[in-house]
């Protein structure tokens, strides 16, 4: 099994309540595992885009601004950073930048090797949300950690119940490996859900028996769970519903739930739904090209 080992978060602000949201989850992650905390906060400046010398403005009064618009956000970052510190946080850093949201976050995100981004979502929804994404949504999309996205309604610190939704398909342990640990990093239970979309009794049996399997690892590891198996072909009402009813409190999904094939693993609409539209936290996993966690393996395989 591996590790979720978190030394390093990164957490992108843009001081909105999904955003305080998201600091105060990284807060307590952070004093869990003893990590440091990484701020950005992006400015996605009109100034880039929009011709000022029609209004007769100099290439001055732009430097100004920015200058102005720096000086000022310096000034927000350092007094969060400081409420941090008296968190009991004090390997705290942060960066502002200019750009692209997503595209900037992930490239902090590469180059300080962070273990997770915590980012708050404020969603999309109709005709933007299968055009436009949102920002959280396409950093999920390419980031090569786990990502947690924390909607504006969050409530609890901590986690006290992970909702592990699985189909039959690629990289089921992987899923697996991160729920343990963020269930043994808060004490939480974990509620295992099959989903299954096909009539076929056969592939309904197939679920059954995957849970089992999943059963026999946390029953290994320590860790308490429930199990229940649904079958529908709307998976992420499902999954929603299901949540609201076990009263769970963080998701831990694979990013290509709604993908059937190993090549097809880039982020598909099940994903993007649950990221907008789930009222809870969801922890989103890029699926990694390594043929030990690509599947669940039989029950009494010693590397099982």
């Amino acid at each position: 099994m591996s590790t979720f080992n978190i030394k390093k978060i990164l957490v992108p602000i843009d001081f909105s309540e999904a955003g305080e949201k998201a600091i105060i989850q990284a807060i307590y992650m952070a004093k869990q595992n003893n990590a440091s905390i990484t701020l950005v906060h992006i400015v996605e400046s009109m100034m880039e885009s929009y011709d000022y010398s029609s209004l007769g403005l100099s290439k001055t009064f732009k430097l100004e601004f920015e200058t102005i618009l720096h000086n000022s956000l310096k000034e927000k970052m350092e007094e969060l950073k400081g409420k941090i510190n008296k968190q009991g946080i004090e390997d705290v850093d942060y960066f502002i930048e200019g750009g692209k949201v997503y595209k900037k976050v992930l490239e902090l995100a590469n180059s300080t090797k962070a273990d997770i981004i915590i980012m708050g979502t404020h969603g999309v929804s109709g005709f933007k949300e299968f055009i436009m994404g949102s920002n959280t949504f396409r950093v999920v999309g390419g980031a090569k950690c786990p990502v947690l996205s924390i909607q504006q309604k969050s409530m609890k610190d901590g986690f006290s119940d992970i909702l592990l939704p699985f189909r039959d398909k690629p990289h089921s342990r992987e899923s697996v490996d991160y729920a343990i640990s963020i269930a043994k990093m808060y004490d939480a239970t974990i509620h295992i859900l099959g989903i299954n979309t096909d009539p076929d009794i056969e592939a309904l049996k197939k679920i059954q028996y995957e849970a089992k399997q999943i059963e026999v690892i946390l029953d290994k590891k320590g860790v308490k769970y429930t199990t229940d198996i649904l079958t529908g072909h709307y998976v992420s009402s499902l999954i929603l519903s299901f949540a609201e009813n076990k009263k769970a409190d963080m998701i831990v999904m694979m990013a290509d739930l709604d993908k059937m094939a190993i090549t097809e693993y880039i982020v598909g609409p099940v994903a993007q739904q649950l990221v907008n539209h789930s009222k809870i936290p969801v922890l989103s996993i890029i699926p990694a090209f390594n043929p030990s966690t690509s599947n669940l393996q039989l029950i009494g395989d010693p590397t099982f």
